[in-house]
């Protein structure tokens, strides 16, 4: 078996997506496998999912009892899947391209692949208000091409990429990271430092959940919190800082002792930029200004 696609798993409809990546290695007789992995859904939703997947050829579907997050998930794939590289895809993704097996498994037998990622695509179509801050800034942020991430070590997110299973055995997730957001951040991050290359391919996924915009919010700040915890806790070098853009904005920040001020801005504005978030009138940047201003306050309260 060459490729694993590795499907984690939590309280979602995964079927279509299974149905659709099986088809395809049917089709074009591909030396594929499909592993999924629950971590610890509700019960009628995962027996509904294992029902109908369980019932295709070269389709495992594994259950694990209890809750063990994000990280912890897909490091577990390592004991189910036997393919020399693995494909990582979140279970909310959807198909748009017929070819996208058949355009990742050409790509890696035409030169060698440490790490290659596919990309990410929102639709066009705008949602409802109430939905609106996660599709603006997926669509301005996170819908980059293969040429425009290649040239920002900003380009990688972990919803749809492949890695060879033993670099991933070296360098797995770090599982001291039990909350949302940021997980990403330190593997590429852990990835880069250690010379594994990244390589880019025209092959997206289409994000089909949205979250609503309070949501979004509340997850925002989560994965800031995670954040900040991943910077004192792991990796607190300068690397590291640089790596990540918040929080190189917020050293800038302070070396320039502009902090009381942004605070100020915060206390002026703060309230009124939370609402019109929350209500889905979005400015990308009033939510960066959102983001800057969170991370600073956490760390003056870590400080004291």
């Amino acid at each position: 078996m060459d490729l694993s696609v590795c499907i984690p798993v939590f309280n979602s409809d995964v079927k279509k997506l299974v149905f659709a990546l099986h088809e395809q290695t049917v089709r074009d007789n591909l030396s594929v496998e499909i592993v999924v992995l629950d971590d610890a859904s509700a019960l009628d939703l995962e027996k509904q999912n294992r029902d109908a997947i369980e019932k295709l050829s070269n389709v495992r579907y594994f259950s694990l009892p209890k809750n063990v997050g994000r990280s912890a998930i897909r490091n577990r794939f390592v004991d189910h899947a036997v393919g020399d590289f693995l494909l990582f895809i979140d279970g909310d993704s959807v198909l748009t391209n017929p070819n996208f097996l058949a355009n990742y498994t050409k790509t890696l037998s035409a030169s060698p692949i440490e790490l290659l990622y596919g990309g990410s695509i929102y639709s066009d179509d705008a949602p409802h208000r109430n939905y609106f801050l996660r599709w603006k800034y997926s669509i301005l942020r996170e819908s980059r091409s293969a040429q425009e991430r290649a040239i920002t070590i900003y380009g990688f997110k972990t919803n749809n990429f492949i890695i060879k299973k033993s670099i991933f055995c070296d360098f797995p997730f770090d599982e001291r990271i039990e909350g949302y957001g940021h997980e990403d951040t330190l593997f590429g991050y852990i990835l880069f430092k250690n010379n594994v290359v990244l390589n880019h391919v025209e092959n997206p996924v289409l994000n089909s959940l949205l979250d609503t915009n309070v949501v979004f919010l509340s997850k925002t700040e989560e994965a800031i919190k995670n954040l900040w915890f991943i910077h004192t806790k792991i990796r607190s070098e300068d690397s590291f800082i640089n790596h990540v853009r918040l929080l190189s904005a917020y050293y800038k920040i302070k070396q320039l002792k502009l902090l009381p001020l942004v605070m100020f801005g915060h206390f002026l504005i703060g309230k009124l930029n939370s609402r019109l978030l929350k209500s889905g009138y979005f400015n990308l940047r009033m939510f960066d200004f959102y983001k800057l201003a969170l991370i600073c306050k956490i760390a003056i309260k870590k400080d004291k």
